[in-house]
């Protein structure tokens, strides 16, 4: 039983590859809930969950970019798997996702912002393209979820350049 679980979990994976928006959208909406769980966490991410998922950050769809972004909030929470999105070039392409207008997708890509933000080089990346001052503002959103995922990000931020101010001292 626990064999065949597995093999859904690898099919669920494997539909990344579709060219098909809303099954994109749906796929990481999933993804998002069955990474909640450690074990599952572990299994997508050795069927390559990572990659797949940063192959898809340059896309321009609301929705996808609402569930992306969920996803990979979530998946961060394994192993190495923060590096690997900023290894993957997952990171500039979702601070992008911070001029959308749907308050959903800044949602979800502050949370997936935040989790990135506690690995320093993603800090760097997030840095200079320019996530502050978007950040910035929804720290100051009726939403408190946003709040404080923008306000994390920001935070960690600021402390990796606190620590490498007193470095240069």
């Amino acid at each position: 039983m626990v064999r065949s679980f597995v093999g859904g979990l690898e099919l669920i994976v494997n539909l990344l590859k579709s060219d098909n928006i809303e099954v994109l959208a749906s796929v990481c909406a999933a993804i998002a809930k069955i990474a909640k769980d450690e074990e599952n966490l572990a299994v997508i991410t050795d069927h390559n969950v990572v990659p797949m998922l940063a192959h898809l950050t340059n896309t321009t769809n609301d929705r996808l970019r609402q569930h992306l972004a969920e996803a990979i909030a979530r998946c961060c929470n394994w192993g190495h798997n923060r590096v690997s999105f900023g290894n993957h070039s997952a990171v500039a392409p979702l601070v992008k996702y911070l001029q959308s207008r749907d308050e959903n997708v800044h949602r979800s890509t502050a949370r997936a912002l935040y989790q990135l933000s506690k690995n320093a080089i993603n800090c760097i990346i997030m840095y200079e393209a320019g996530v502050v001052k978007p950040l910035m503002k929804m720290v100051g959103s009726t939403d408190i979820y946003l709040q404080e995922a923008a306000a994390g990000c920001i935070g960690n931020i600021r402390s990796l350049a606190l620590a490498n101010a007193s470095r240069v001292k």
